[in-house]
């Protein structure tokens, strides 16, 4: 419990809590870390740790731009993700999903990159999305060199890659998704437990269909974050 402050478990780990009013978490202008927008929310300690990171990256790569793209969302932030492809006012790779008509392929399509709300590691504060949100970008020039800089060094500092290259179920992978493991791997760890008992709670469009795909997406991650 004390991992999780005023909140019961099942309620932090579904999101269902507000990070502003949460005594263990900083917005990340608090914090003096770059962020694409203001009013974004880590843990403390994942900022913390996330600060030394970025002064090593400085001192190795002064050129290189390191800013944090997303941070803590929850579990209402993802579900207007969710269901702005679910209802089609937002395309998914140049489609209306209304035209799939199968809800579990439907739901499929959308977990190709995104969570459903109430399983996202985003909820949290542990994992952040850095600079482009395209994987082309981590392929060549600066964002190669970054990616490769952070899979040889992020561990130092406790983060690992949680949607690897090497995986063959799960989300696609992510480049830019990072997690601080002494925190998140007892989360992940409870997380299931609590699915297992039916103490996640949820509901959204689809869920009926698709929440029992819920342990599939959450479990498959790289080695280093279990």
């Amino acid at each position: 419990q004390e991992l999780y402050g005023p909140i019961a478990p099942s309620q932090y780990l579904s999101g269902q809590f507000n990070p502003a009013t949460h005594p263990d978490f900083v917005t990340l202008e608090q914090a003096g870390i770059p962020s694409g927008r203001a009013g974004m929310y880590l843990r403390k300690e994942t900022a913390e740790a996330l600060k030394k990171l970025i002064y090593r990256l400085k001192k190795d790569h002064p050129e290189l731009k390191f800013w944090v793209q997303s941070a803590t969302r929850n579990f209402y932030s993802q579900k207007g993700i969710w269901e702005a492809k679910w209802n089609g006012q937002r395309q998914v790779n140049g489609k209306d999903l209304r035209t799939i008509k199968d809800p579990l392929t439907r739901a499929r399509t959308i977990l190709e990159y995104s969570s459903m709300p109430g399983t996202s590691r985003h909820h949290w504060g542990t994992d952040f999305d850095i600079n482009s949100l395209n994987p082309a970008h981590y392929k060549s020039g600066t964002g190669k060199i970054l990616y490769e800089w952070m899979l040889a060094n992020a561990p130092d500092f406790g983060f690992c890659l949680v949607y690897t290259e090497d995986r063959t179920a799960g989300y696609h992978w992510e480049p830019w998704h990072w997690s601080y493991r002494p925190l998140s791997a007892p989360m992940l760890h409870d997380w299931n437990q609590l699915y297992k008992a039916g103490k996640i709670h949820t509901s959204f469009s689809g869920s009926d269909a698709a929440f029992h795909l819920a342990p599939e997406y959450v479990n498959t991650i790289g080695a280093a974050c279990k």
